[in-house]
C-alpha cells in the first residue's frame, strides 16, 4: 500500500503569497529544490515549465498538480503550496486554485509515480479535507490531514 505520508515533509510545505502562475510554480520549485532528492534545480524548473505548456494541470476544485518525471530526481519528491487568495491556473473549471502539489519524480518510476498522482487527486475530492488545508496555518497541520492516507 502506499501512503502519501512517506513522500511529505513539513519542510515541503509553503504558504503561497504569490499573485500568479509563474510566480507560484518558481517558489515551489525553489523549495523543493533544497531536497536531496532533486539533483538539478533549474533542469527540474525548466521541466515544470514546459509540462505546464502542454495543459494546465489545474485540475478543478481548486486543485493543481504540476508533475515531472525526470533523470535529475533521485527519488519522488512532492512540495505542497497553498494559496488563502486562490491563483489563476487557467484550470479545467476556470476557478482559481489555491492547493498545489508538485510530483517531481525520476524517469523510471512510471508506475509510482502514476500512483501517488491518482492518490493525491482522490484524497483531494473530498471537500472537507480541502477545506482543512485551506484553514491550516502551519505545514504539520496539512502534513497531519494525509497521516493514514
Amino acid at each position: 500500500m502506499i501512503y502519501l505520508k512517506d513522500y511529505l515533509d513539513p519542510s515541503y510545505v509553503i504558504f503561497l503569497k504569490e499573485k500568479d502562475k509563474k510566480s507560484a510554480l518558481n517558489k515551489l520549485v525553489d523549495c523543493i529544490a533544497s531536497s536531496p532528492n532533486i539533483e538539478d534545480k533549474e533542469a527540474l524548473r525548466k521541466a515544470v515549465f514546459k509540462r505546464e505548456k502542454i495543459i494546465s494541470t489545474g485540475i478543478g476544485l481548486g486543485i493543481a498538480i504540476p508533475h515531472v518525471k525526470i533523470k535529475e530526481v533521485k527519488k519522488l519528491t512532492i512540495c505542497i503550496g497553498i494559496s488563502k487568495e486562490g491563483i489563476n491556473w487557467a484550470a479545467l473549471d476556470n476557478k482559481p486554485v489555491y492547493s498545489i502539489f508538485l510530483i517531481a519524480g525520476p524517469a523510471e518510476q512510471h508506475e509510482l509515480y502514476l500512483k501517488i498522482l491518482s492518490k493525491i487527486i482522490l484524497v483531494l475530492k473530498k471537500k472537507e479535507r480541502r477545506e482543512k488545508i485551506l484553514k491550516a496555518e502551519k505545514p504539520d497541520e496539512i502534513l497531519e490531514l494525509f497521516k493514514n492516507l
